[in-house]
């Protein structure tokens, strides 16, 4: 039986290969635990925290290799912490996936404007947001 999400890193396995650092910012337990799940199974390392804030100071420790980003959270929006990072001279690359319920087409270009790479609407395919996730950090790749 699957657990909830745990806001922890999880580390390759010594001797593997290094995965992919995915960092969810998610304040809804449920989606975060599925977003959670559906990565680790894909082969990715996850860590999740609850809001912008958490997000910032998990950023001081560690520097993910992507960001799925909710923009309604308590604490710290979405769109305020894709602001800070875009800022923040170390943290420009790292490609953002909004994931949210705002679905407006004036939501999706006010996040997309913001900086964020990607764009998906809730409810969504687990499946789908995984091909987003690897569409991304192939792109990062080739840069």
């Amino acid at each position: 039986m699957h657990q909830g999400c745990q806001d922890r890193e999880r580390k390759a396995m010594p001797g593997s290969t290094q995965k992919a650092k995915i960092l969810v910012i998610e304040d809804e337990v449920t989606t975060k635990a599925l977003i959670q799940y559906k990565l680790q199974n894909s082969g990715f390392e996850v860590a999740c925290v609850s809001d912008g804030t958490e997000g910032l100071s998990y950023l001081e420790k560690s520097v993910p290799d992507l960001i799925i980003l909710d923009l309604m959270m308590p604490l710290m929006s979405g769109k305020e912490f894709l602001l800070t990072i875009r800022r923040d001279e170390r943290l420009p690359h790292i490609p953002v996936i909004i994931l949210t319920a705002k679905t407006l087409e004036r939501d999706i270009v006010e996040g997309l404007s913001l900086g964020a790479d990607d764009f998906v609407k809730k409810p969504f395919s687990p499946s789908e947001l995984v091909a987003r996730v690897r569409a991304q950090l192939a792109r990062r790749k080739r840069a």
